[in-house]
């Protein structure tokens, strides 16, 4: 599945794409985290998309000083969970898919030295924002006493 496919596969996604516009592929995005919750049997990926897309809410329209946006995807009736040499790579390959055994959704991050994959029976955007994300150049200035 490429691109914003993805979004085909979230519970209730109808007005997902009006509420948030054109949603990137993952894999354009940053996984910044990942908690697996065994007590609700599920797993939550948070993502960050840096310049934040166009298209928002209205009311994040109003912050005209955010420049990144981030959303967490959470995944329930999560089964089949498989992690190895989880650790700090930036770059991951995300594919989220149908299942074609069961109708479910088949998850699998990967980077060279790290691999996560799962089944669930639903996903969807549990928390969206707009923020102010800082520049490495304007927290450099600021670490040199520059402005």
């Amino acid at each position: 599945m490429s691109g914003s496919e993805w979004v085909g596969l979230l519970a209730g996604n109808d007005g997902v794409r009006e509420r948030f516009g054109a949603l990137p592929g993952l894999d354009a995005c940053d996984l910044f985290h990942c908690l697996i919750d065994e007590r609700g049997v599920s797993v939550t990926l948070g993502f960050d998309v840096r310049p934040a897309p166009p298209a928002l809410l209205e009311e994040w329209r109003e912050k005209k000083e955010a420049n990144a946006f981030e959303f967490f995807l959470t995944f329930t009736s999560v089964t089949d969970l498989y992690v190895s040499g989880w650790g700090g790579s930036m770059r991951r390959s995300v594919q989220i898919l149908r299942a074609p055994e069961d109708g479910g959704i088949a998850v699998t991050v990967e980077s060279p030295t790290e691999r996560l994959a799962f089944r669930a029976q639903e996903a969807a955007i549990s928390r969206a924002r707009t923020y102010l994300a800082s520049s490495a150049s304007i927290a450099e200035a600021a670490f040199r006493g520059g402005s």
